[in-house]
C-alpha cells in the first residue's frame, strides 16, 4: 500500500496505475491542494501527473476563488474536488486548440481570396519571370500554373466530361502534386489498377480490351441491351498524412455525369474526411456537395477547420440564402454542421460553388503540413481513447456512405450487387484499419541520410553491390522457380543461375564440394545437369528447359 498524505488516505497501488484512484474516493471526500513539492513528482505516477496539472490549474486561477468557481465546478474552501480539476484541465486544452487554430489560420484570414486566385497569380509570376529572363527560356514554370495546363492529362475520359468536371479535377489533382509534391504516391496496385478499377466500363465488364473500350466499342442504341452505358475512371493515391486520396469521374449515356472525391487521413491523425461531390444531368448540376466531414464524437470538428469554412462561406458565399444551403437527412450523421449543399440554378451560384470548393480543399491541404499523428504510449489511456475515436469516426462515415441508395442503384443497374459491394466497399468507401498503404519517403532529408549512411565512395560501392546482387538473387530464384515447376527455362539461363549460386552461396558451395570430395570444381554445365536430374519427374517427363 503506497500511502499518499495530500490524499488524506491509502491509495492502492494498482488502482495508481491503472488511473483508477479517482473512482474510488467518497463523493464528499475533496482533494487538498497538494503542497509544493521541492523535488519532481515520479513522472510515471498518476498521482504526480495530477499533482501537476493541479499545480497548472492553481497557477492559472491566480488564487482567486471567486474567478476560479466561475470558470468550472464549484471550489469550496479552497478544496478541489476530482470533476473541478478535469473540468480545468479540459478548458486548458479548449483554450490551447484554439490558440493553435489561430495561429494555423492567420494566412487564410489575411488573403482567403488567394485560395482560390492562386493559379493566376502563378501566371502572373510565370509572365513576370519571363519578361526578366528575356531571350533565355524560363527553367521551369510555377507548379500551379504547370498543373492547370497539364489540365486533366493521361485521364481517358477528359474528352467526354463536362467543363464544370475537368476543371475541378484539373485544381483538385493539381493541388495534391503541388502541396504534398514528394509526399504524394501512388496507391497500392494490387488495391485498385490490378483489379481493373482505374477504368470501368458496362460494355466491357471483363476487361477483355484491357481498358481500351472507351475508344473501342462504340455506345449501345438508345433500347438496345446494355443502355445506358455507365464508364468510370479513377485515380487513387496515399501520402505520410493520408491513407487514401480518391477521385472518380463517371459518365454514363444517358447525360448523367459524376464527381467524386473522398480524402481520408491515416487512422492516427485528428484531422476531418474530405468529401466533395458532383452530379450533372444533361450538364445542369442538380447536386453539389462540399464538407469537411468530422470524425469525432459528436461531429465536432477541430476549430481550424471549423474557422477556415466559416471565414471561406463569407468570402465566397455572402450573396447566398444559407437556407438554401440546409444539410438534407442523408447527410445528418456524416456532415459537419457548416456542410455546402446546394442546387445551383444559375452560373454565379455554381461559380461561388466552385471557389468555395477548391478554396476548401487547398485549405484542408495546407492545414495537413502542420498535422501530426496520435501516439498512445504503454499506459497512455487518454491517447488511445483519442486513437479509438477518430477510428469509430472514419468508420461511422464510412457505413453511412455504404448506405446510399441512389449510389448502389445506379452502380447495380450497370454492374450488379456483387461487384458493387466491391467497389463501394474497397474502393469507395473502405474501412479496415489493419490495413494503411506504405509510405515511400522520397523526400530531401531521406535522400541526406542515406548518403549519411555511406559517405565515402567505398561505401557508395558496396551499397550498390548489395543491390545489384539481391537483385541477381531474386532474378537466380525466380528462374530455378519456374524451371523446378516446368516452365519453359533456356540452359544458359540455368548455367548462369549455378554459376551465381555456387560463388555466393557459401552453403551451396559447401554441398557440392561435399559431393565431388572437393577432388575439382564443377563446371556450371554440370551443375545444370545435376539440377535437371533433380527436377526430372518420377515419371521421366522432361523439364521445360530448353
Amino acid at each position: 500500500m503506497l500511502r499518499q498524505q495530500n490524499l488524506g488516505r491509502s491509495v492502492p497501488t494498482s488502482l495508481q496505475y491503472h488511473g483508477g484512484w479517482l473512482g474510488v474516493l467518497p463523493r464528499l471526500r475533496v482533494l487538498r491542494e497538494p503542497r509544493p513539492h521541492t523535488t519532481a513528482p515520479c513522472p510515471h505516477s498518476p498521482i504526480g501527473e495530477l499533482n501537476r496539472k493541479a499545480v497548472l490549474v492553481r497557477a492559472s486561477t491566480s488564487g482567486d476563488a471567486a474567478a476560479s468557481t466561475s470558470r468550472g465546478p464549484a471550489l469550496a474552501d479552497g478544496a478541489w474536488t476530482p470533476e473541478y480539476i478535469r473540468e480545468r484541465v479540459r478548458q486548458q486544452e479548449v483554450e490551447e486548440e484554439a490558440k493553435l487554430a489561430e495561429d494555423l489560420t492567420r494566412p487564410f484570414q489575411e488573403d482567403p481570396e488567394g485560395l482560390y486566385s492562386y493559379v493566376d497569380r502563378a501566371y502572373e509570376e510565370a509572365q513576370l519571370l519571363d519578361e526578366l529572363a528575356g531571350d533565355l527560356p524560363l527553367p521551369s514554370y510555377p507548379a500551379a500554373a504547370a498543373n492547370d495546363i497539364i489540365g486533366m492529362g493521361s485521364w481517358r475520359l477528359k474528352s467526354y466530361v463536362d467543363p464544370v468536371i475537368e476543371f475541378m479535377v484539373t485544381r483538385i489533382e493539381g493541388c495534391w502534386r503541388e502541396i504534398m509534391d514528394e509526399d504524394l504516391c501512388l496507391y497500392p496496385r494490387d488495391k485498385w489498377k490490378s483489379i481493373g478499377w482505374d477504368l470501368v466500363d458496362s460494355e466491357d465488364p471483363k476487361r477483355e480490351l484491357d481498358g481500351f473500350s472507351w475508344a473501342d466499342i462504340p455506345d449501345p442504341e438508345k433500347g438496345a441491351e446494355g443502355y445506358p452505358r455507365l464508364q468510370l475512371e479513377n485515380r487513387v493515391y496515399c501520402s505520410r498524412v493520408f491513407r487514401k486520396l480518391h477521385v472518380e469521374v463517371g459518365i454514363r449515356q444517358d447525360g448523367m455525369q459524376v464527381l467524386h472525391v473522398v480524402v481520408y487521413p491515416r487512422y492516427n491523425y485528428d484531422m476531418p474526411i474530405f468529401g466533395l461531390d458532383l452530379v450533372l444531368v444533361n450538364g445542369r448540376v442538380t447536386l453539389a456537395v462540399a464538407d469537411c466531414c468530422p470524425v469525432r464524437h459528436g461531429l465536432k470538428l477541430p476549430p481550424q477547420y471549423m474557422e477556415t469554412m466559416a471565414l471561406l462561406q463569407r468570402t465566397f458565399l455572402e450573396d447566398q440564402d444559407p437556407a438554401a444551403r440546409s444539410i438534407p437527412d442523408w447527410g445528418a450523421s456524416t456532415f459537419s454542421p457548416l456542410a455546402l449543399c446546394v442546387k445551383p440554378s444559375t452560373p454565379e451560384e455554381l461559380a461561388a460553388f466552385a471557389k468555395y470548393a477548391v478554396a476548401l480543399h487547398r485549405a484542408y491541404l495546407t492545414l495537413s503540413l502542420n498535422a501530426a499523428p496520435v501516439v498512445a504510449g504503454p499506459g497512455d489511456r487518454r491517447a488511445a481513447a483519442k486513437l479509438q475515436e477518430l477510428l469509430d469516426g472514419q468508420k461511422r462515415f464510412c457505413d453511412n456512405q455504404l448506405k446510399n441508395k441512389k449510389t448502389r442503384r445506379v452502380l447495380e443497374a450497370a454492374f450488379g450487387k456483387e461487384w458493387t459491394d466491391d467497389y463501394m466497399s474497397k474502393l469507395m468507401f473502405d474501412f479496415d484499419p489493419s490495413f494503411e498503404p506504405p509510405y515511400l519517403d522520397e523526400s530531401l532529408d531521406r535522400l541526406y541520410e542515406l548518403f549519411d549512411e555511406s559517405l565515402t565512395p567505398q561505401g557508395m560501392a558496396a551499397y550498390n553491390q548489395d543491390l545489384e546482387m539481391a537483385a541477381e538473387a531474386t532474378r537466380v530464384s525466380e528462374t530455378l522457380d519456374k524451371a523446378a515447376a516446368g516452365g519453359p527455362v533456356s540452359r544458359e539461363k540455368l548455367n548462369l543461375a549455378m554459376q551465381f549460386l555456387y560463388e555466393s552461396d557459401p552453403t551451396f558451395r559447401a554441398a557440392v564440394e561435399t559431393l565431388t570430395e572437393g577432388k575439382e570444381v564443377p563446371s556450371e554445365e554440370l551443375l545444370t545437369e545435376e539440377f535437371l536430374k533433380l527436377i526430372t519427374s518420377p515419371d521421366g517427363t522432361e523439364s521445360g528447359v530448353m
